[in-house]
């Protein structure tokens, strides 16, 4: 018979301290009526324990039926109306591309210039998004890993934490919050969950980036649009799922020291800056020529993570078939150019040559 180890007392520990915060978070920006609360709350209260030195953990399981849980809820707020729309997404993509382009360009020139950081450095820690791509690529070159991963980190933080309220403050928020309809027969969620795991275990054999999110959503998205289920995933389900969300984005934060932060948090800050402020210009243009709601607009532009902009978009109401297409289009965009880009760049410029 197999044996089976048992869990790490530690992990599970490290485990229901970090949802208990994240779901302390949330309630609490829940309760202040913040938009995406249990998202950026949970994301807010688990950074501030890892910050503090303290343990955080969120196991791999638990980010995986997390994934599971929000494309499944994802492909059931997919309509015809809003695929119909999808003729436009190549203006906006095009739109996206250039954005990307200006965004790594602007990054590099902020910090090598005002920062002082070198060249490697200074690309991979402007990339925006692809983190673990990015990561994985920077690791390879002498840059500082420590910076590169902490500018990262703190760009996604930013964007999960603060952007929801930005939106909110200028009044693009659409305030639609993705309330599922009441709950169908648990039969009915248990077999749409069944079916979302199946074409999201395809996607991942596959290698799709984000293949888990996107592949339960696409599965998801066929049975709602085909007509072959009305079931979604209800909000008791839901919202744990954002919590953990959020607290993956926290937990990255782990193991941060005191020095890290004191050297590299203002140049990270300002190049977000940098980062958002060119992504929010190509946004607001693209809007004007496709017609497209501006705040839509931001959050697909914005410079994160792949599953977590697309979960942050969907939490504040906007269509998640949109924000997936083009997070992926940056993402699978990032992943073939930036070598390209750093190859030619580091060759030009000697930064490759072994210190």
């Amino acid at each position: 018979m197999p044996r089976f180890a048992r869990p790490d007392r530690r992990v599970v520990s490290a485990t229901a301290t970090t949802l208990a915060l994240g779901a302390a978070g949330g309630g609490l920006f829940a309760a202040l009526g913040l938009p995406a609360p249990w998202m950026s709350g949970a994301l807010v209260a688990t950074t501030l324990w890892a910050l503090a030195g303290r343990a955080l953990a969120v196991p791999d399981p638990v980010r995986w039926i997390t994934f599971l849980v929000l494309g499944a809820s994802m492909g059931g707020a997919l309509s015809p109306e809003a695929l119909a729309q999808a003729s436009a997404w190549p203006v906006s993509m095009g739109f996206l591309a250039v954005s990307v382009a200006a965004v790594i360009t602007g990054g590099v020139l902020y910090f090598r210039r005002v920062a002082g950081w070198d060249l490697p450095t200074a690309l991979y820690a402007s990339a925006p998004g692809a983190l673990s791509a990015v990561i994985a690529m920077a690791e390879t070159t002498p840059a500082d890993m420590r910076k590169v991963a902490f500018s990262q980190g703190l760009r996604l933080f930013l964007l999960v934490a603060a952007l929801p309220n930005l939106l909110n403050a200028a009044g693009l928020d659409p305030g639609v919050a993705p309330v599922p309809p009441a709950d169908g027969p648990l039969l009915g969620v248990a077999l749409l969950l069944l079916a979302s795991a199946a074409t999201g275990g395809v996607f991942v054999l596959l290698k799709v980036p984000g293949g888990l999110l996107l592949g339960a959503m696409a599965g998801s998205a066929g049975l709602h649009l085909s007509g072959l289920t009305d079931a979604h995933v209800p909000a008791l389900v839901l919202v744990p799922a954002f919590v953990v969300l959020g607290a993956t984005v926290g937990v990255r934060f782990e193991g941060t020291r005191l020095t890290t932060l004191k050297e590299s948090f203002l140049a990270s800050l300002g190049g977000f800056a940098v980062a958002m402020g060119i992504s929010m210009a190509f946004a607001v243009l693209a809007a004007a020529v496709t017609g497209e709601d501006t705040g839509k607009m931001v959050t697909a532009f914005a410079p994160g993570a792949l599953e977590t902009m697309t979960a942050l978009g969907f939490a504040l109401g906007y269509d998640p078939a949109f924000m997936s297409a083009h997070h992926l289009f940056r993402f699978v965009g990032l992943s073939i150019a930036l070598p390209l880009s750093a190859h030619l760049l580091f060759t030009l410029s000697g930064a490759n040559r072994a210190e």
